[in-house]
């Protein structure tokens, strides 16, 4: 390592700085995963979506991971030890990209932190708001304006359109609008 805080490795040199790093988990094993990562003082960032689950006829909203099978772990490989990442229990592996972890490209889990609320869940909605008009982008009313009325967790919006004078309220998936301008 230099003074200038730079790795050597053969000739390329890789600037020292923590990166986010992608673990891949025992099956079901995320929260065992997390709690001795933890214990091992490493960064450790899970995201979870709010998921429906059926059971017995009985209908639950749960925390469940966005990635199921896989966290990140933020980590400078040059600088702390991350072998030991693949030895601890509920970890499968970290991703490999030749003899080193694979980094995760810059922004990406900036950009899902940043969509999380104050429970941790990520919010995929945030794009749009009730009353917003919006335009559909494809399917039997692409193209059509309307102002959105509805929105839910799984992604499913209810827009109000203009239909021959009259207002309808039409269901459809929130990635096929996107903000009229």
């Amino acid at each position: 390592m230099s003074a200038a805080g730079v790795a050597v490795i053969g000739e390329a040199s890789v600037e020292a700085v923590a990166r986010w790093y992608v673990v891949q988990t025992q099956p079901h094993a995320e929260t065992k995963a997390i709690f001795h990562l933890e214990r091992q003082r490493y960064r450790i960032f899970c995201p979870r979506v709010t998921k429906m689950v059926r059971h017995a006829r009985k209908s639950s909203r749960v925390l469940a991971p966005l990635f199921p099978g896989y966290l990140f772990l933020n980590l400078d490989v040059f600088r702390e030890g991350w072998r030991s990442v693949n030895g601890t229990f509920g970890v499968s592996h970290i991703i490999m990209q030749n003899e080193l972890p694979q980094p995760v490209p810059r922004g990406v889990v900036e950009e899902l932190q940043a969509r999380m609320d104050a429970r941790g869940v990520i919010l995929w909605q945030e794009r749009f708001k009730v009353g917003q008009t919006v335009k559909i982008g494809e399917g039997p009313f692409a193209d059509f304006i309307g102002i959105l009325e509805h929105l839910d967790a799984k992604g499913r919006v209810r827009v109000l359109l203009d239909l021959m004078g009259r207002t309808v309220s039409v269901t459809t998936s929130a990635d096929k609008l996107v903000v009229a301008a």
